[in-house]
């Protein structure tokens, strides 16, 4: 039950986050958020015009979260880990999610997948920003490591990490997750500066 002392919108955000973690966006009804939450559906509207306008302010509204979990499984490496124990360790704790049989996926991207035919819908640009969000912090880290073309190498890592995101989602296999970590060492191992002897 939500508290009285919090601002209603965030009650509508906080409540809506937990069904979209859960549920498919088809079954996500402006009632059962509204009702979850504890308000009326007019105090919905009095919010968000919209369901569409909801789940965008559900994207930016965990978008710092969305980050923190893979820093935090970076950072579970400990302080003297290398760059390279670092990113193993983030697709080891994203492989490890599919032995869980109540694992839905990551929400992100099963929003912007269920709403991939809708063009321009808001859900897709605040993804995409969360995504960039986490090519940028890869990109400083591998830059700190004097990787070469740490750019390009942070965008592969993203397409990778949302890949297997992905397919572990259709087939809670983390199959796909044990045999990505060769990938991903040799496509750092391909980048490591080289220092001239």
């Amino acid at each position: 039950m939500p508290r009285p002392s919090e601002p209603t919108r965030n009650r509508l955000l906080e409540a809506a986050s937990v069904l979209v973690a859960e549920e498919s966006l088809a079954n996500l009804s402006i009632e059962r958020i509204a009702d979850k939450a504890g308000v009326s559906r007019r105090t919905f509207f009095q919010h968000f015009p919209s369901k569409d306008h909801l789940l965008a302010a559900v994207v930016e509204y965990s978008r710092p979260t969305y980050l923190d979990r893979y820093r935090t499984w970076a950072d579970s490496c400990g302080a003297d880990a290398t760059i390279d124990q670092r990113i193993a360790n983030i697709f080891m704790n994203i492989t490890q999610a599919a032995h869980n049989p109540n694992w839905k996926g990551c929400c992100f991207i099963r929003m912007a997948a269920e709403l991939g035919s809708l063009q321009g819908h808001p859900v897709h640009l605040l993804v995409a920003a969360a995504n960039e969000d986490m090519e940028h912090w890869l990109r400083d880290e591998l830059a700190a490591a004097k990787y070469d073309h740490p750019d390009a190498i942070a965008r592969q890592l993203v397409v990778l990490i949302n890949g297997l995101l992905m397919m572990q989602l259709v087939t809670h296999s983390a199959a796909y997750g044990q045999d990505i970590g060769g990938l991903v060492r040799d496509l750092l191992e391909g980048h490591r500066h080289k220092v001239a002897a």
